[in-house]
């Protein structure tokens, strides 16, 4: 036998390896097999089994190290696809999306000792030291089939008092695992020991799953509601999806606090009642403890799998088994839950569907919400893309009728959206004629809101305490040494830091310029946003939740409890606390500064401006009171603010979408970007000429001008990160296969030069 294996390496090839006869029964496609590659000890993934060797002088695999295969056919069918789509080695694509990737290769099923009641000793009966007899105990049940064992009172054995209690305790809890015991009895092991050299307790391996730890209860139990009719409406087309158990592809778009949850949970009970798997994915880790927790409260008799990157690689591996099995049918998480091998899977939900944290930006640059499609279609499953501001591309996509639209345009129980003023900070100056960072509307908004007991969240999608930090003697401006971006101040750690590399220094330092000591920082970060609220209102409970306060596993869900429980009445925050999250004491939501997304180089610049403030808006209002939004912009009359506003979506769009079709930018094409790296600026500067001067030759043969357009090579707008020179080839058109073409050109030219090349497929991020 011989098969096909999968490894890490950067090459599309697949290599073949035979089998030893002493392996042949365990080989199957999904396992884990270690080989020799080369001269080093390498982890793959058997891809084909094959009968006849095709290449000469084949290495044997070493060991095979799963059980059972992690993946199956129509898995590897739909890795396949990744593969080919973002141009990226299968291989290296199989390490990515499985968990662990090659970093696992050391995980392996865990197993513990567990110790039972001899059956040929509770055949016997006992009798212990004291020549009393035991109990006759209560029947005993044993994974191996023997039940209703009952003691005669025999006294051919005689314990110990301390050896008679453990027997007890095992007639009365069944099997135990010997790690169980060490609570219960000083010196267990010792016990256990004696215990089965007198022919009283068997010990065995038994395989046991990791579970993750109990995520904190956020939400209170969450009983199934009364749907409105447009709910009924959504919940109804989704169900015939459901029953035709062909490929169906909604879009659900409902405004904030529309109730598409809801709609969620009548599909999964659905999906439940058939027998299928669920897959429900959300944007960002920190969104999950609030669903995860109302998930569990919903369907409490189901197994339900967490699959994220904060869970540990042996937890994830002991779920993925279990799901790969058929134990369990529902699978919650971040994007790379999308990837569990779930048997029968019936339904995909795909929360929060626009949000840009769907796309990996590193390595294999996926965008799960994309695959969550393409996952249903191969699996002829249902899928759900819910948002209530949808991504330009998805609606297009349902007003040409590739996805069933279904809309929810009221709150449940007809609350009012919150109303939305706009403040112009180019009319607010204080003192010193400089725009203040929270506006008088905001201050007064903020004290009213206090008054009322009820909560705020303040929204800066920028952290850090001061943006800018530079000399005013000579004007250095002090940037990283690796990237070529400026240092943001943090107080709380008195350190500038990058946000790129995460390269520090201490706060403050002579200047390098003119050796001055006169430094000084200016910009606002969440950080210095929450020094002056407490300046202001001293009297207020402040939080603030970014990626600098949930640095530690729980950190988010400790914050989000306690904004639950309404110890905070003020939370500042980054982004993550736009993505929803469902709290009704929030009546008061301020934007501090609404130009941060619409001044990035972008084209979507307008697009995230738009669902940013629609989103951060639409946190407040939820519970019984009505709810007010301030927003402090520079630019007041730009459309995506003031569409913002009216919570008008569909004017938006009819905005945003003449602008894509005039510029031929997605959907009207698909966007291929090249990110060219060095070391060595000389050398990248040099290669990149070579590049440029080889891709104007291919635009101007063959056609392929008119298939593809190529725009560079230029510099990144970001020139160097972690210390490479960065440089980008970006190809716009229709036309797939040229696109290929022309990367696999330049990716051959670029490794002759010493050039390093990554691949993003449908890019998110310009920088």
């Amino acid at each position: 036998m011989y098969v096909r294996v999968a490894v890490n390496v950067p090459t599309d090839k697949i290599f073949s390896y035979a089998v030893p006869k002493a392996l042949e029964k365990k080989a199957m496609i999904g396992k884990r097999v270690s080989a020799h590659f080369g001269r080093r000890a390498v982890t793959g993934y058997i891809v084909e089994i094959l009968h006849t060797a095709d290449v000469d002088n084949i290495k044997e695999i070493s060991e095979i190290l799963d059980p059972e295969p992690l993946f199956g056919e129509e898995d590897l069918l739909f890795y396949r696809w990744i593969s080919r789509y973002y141009l990226y080695p299968l291989g290296k694509t199989l390490f990515e999306v499985l968990p662990g990737g090659s970093d696992f290769s050391q995980i392996s099923p865990k197993k513990e000792r567990i110790v039972s009641l001899d059956a040929e000793y509770l055949s016997r009966g006992i009798s212990p030291v004291k020549e009393t007899s035991l109990a006759v105990p209560m029947p005993v049940t044993r994974c191996g089939g023997k039940s209703n064992a009952a003691l005669p009172g025999l006294q051919d054995i005689r314990l110990t008092d301390r050896q008679e209690q453990m027997v007890n305790f095992l007639l009365k809890s069944g099997d135990t695992f010997i790690s169980g015991l060490r609570g219960e009895f000083k010196n267990a092991a010792y016990l256990v020991r004696c215990l089965q050299e007198k022919g009283v307790l068997r010990i065995e391996e038994r395989e046991v799953y990791r579970s993750s730890r109990a995520q904190p209860a956020i939400d209170e139990i969450d009983a199934p509601i009364l749907l409105n009719g447009d709910q009924e409406v959504a919940v109804g087309r989704i169900l015939q999806g459901l029953a035709s158990k062909r490929f169906s592809p909604y879009l659900l778009h409902g405004v904030t606090g529309s109730g598409k949850t809801e709609v969620y949970f009548k599909a999964m009970e659905k999906t439940g009642e058939q027998g299928g798997g669920v897959i429900f994915l959300v944007p960002e880790i920190s969104l999950t403890p609030q669903i995860i927790s109302r998930i569990r409260a919903r369907f409490r008799d189901q197994e339900i799998a967490l699959i994220h990157s904060g869970v540990s690689r042996s937890i994830r591996y002991d779920q993925w088994r279990r799901i790969q099995k058929g134990e369990v049918k529902i699978a919650i998480g971040a994007r790379s839950a999308l990837f569990v091998p779930m048997r029968d899977l019936r339904l995909v939900i795909v929360d929060e569907e626009h949000d840009s944290s769907y796309k990996q930006d590193e390595r294999l640059r996926y965008n799960a919400r994309d695959m969550a499609i393409v996952k249903a279609k191969l699996s002829n499953a249902t899928v759900i893309l819910g948002s209530a501001t949808p991504a330009v591309q998805t609606y297009f996509n349902a007003r040409n009728k590739k996805y069933h639209y279904l809309s929810l345009p009221r709150r449940v129980e007809y609350r009012e959206l919150p109303v939305v003023e706009i403040v112009d900070m180019r009319n607010e100056r204080d003192k010193n004629f400089e725009a203040p960072i929270l506006s008088q509307a905001m201050n007064q908004a903020i004290c009213q809101t206090l008054a009322e007991k009820n909560q705020t969240l303040l929204f800066l999608n920028r952290r850090g305490f001061n943006t800018v930090v530079l000399c005013p003697d000579c004007g250095y401006v002090f940037k990283c040494l690796n990237c070529e971006r400026s240092l943001t101040y943090h107080a709380a750690s008195g350190m500038l830091k990058c946000h790129y590399c995460d390269f520090a220094i201490r706060a403050f330092p002579p200047c390098p310029g003119c050796g001055g000591s006169h430094i000084r920082s200016y910009g606002v970060g969440t950080e210095k946003l929450e020094e002056e609220a407490n300046r202001i209102f001293p009297q207020a409970k402040i939080g603030r939740m970014d990626s600098d306060t949930t640095t530690r596993r729980g950190d988010a869900e400790k914050i989000l409890k306690a904004l639950a429980r309404q110890e905070i009445d003020i939370l500042i925050g980054t982004q993550m606390i736009t993505k929803g999250h469902d709290y009704p004491g929030i009546t008061l939501v301020g934007v501090v500064s609404a130009d941060i997304s619409l001044n990035v180089p972008d084209f979507r610049a307008g697009e995230r401006t738009f669902q940013i403030l629609t989103q951060v808006a639409g946190r407040g209002g939820r519970g019984a009171m009505p709810g007010n939004v301030i927003v402090q912009t520079f630019n007041p009359g730009h459309y995506a603010v003031k569409m913002a506003q009216s919570h008008d979506y569909h004017a938006f769009y009819a905005e945003e979408i003449k602008l894509r079709r005039s510029l031929l930018y997605p959907p009207y094409a698909r966007l291929v970007n090249l990110h060219i790296s060095s070391t060595r600026k000389d050398q990248g500067a040099s290669g990149i000429d070579r590049i440029g001067k080889l891709v104007r030759n291919l635009s101007g043969s063959n056609n392929m001008g008119k298939k593809v357009e190529v725009l560079g090579p230029a510099a990144s707008p970001v020139a160097k990160i972690k210390g490479r020179y960065r440089w980008q080839v970006l190809l716009k058109g229709k036309d797939i296969n040229a696109q290929c073409a022309i990367v696999d050109v330049i990716r051959k030219e670029a490794v002759k030069i010493g050039l390093e090349v990554r691949v993003d497929v449908d890019p998110m991020d310009f920088m």
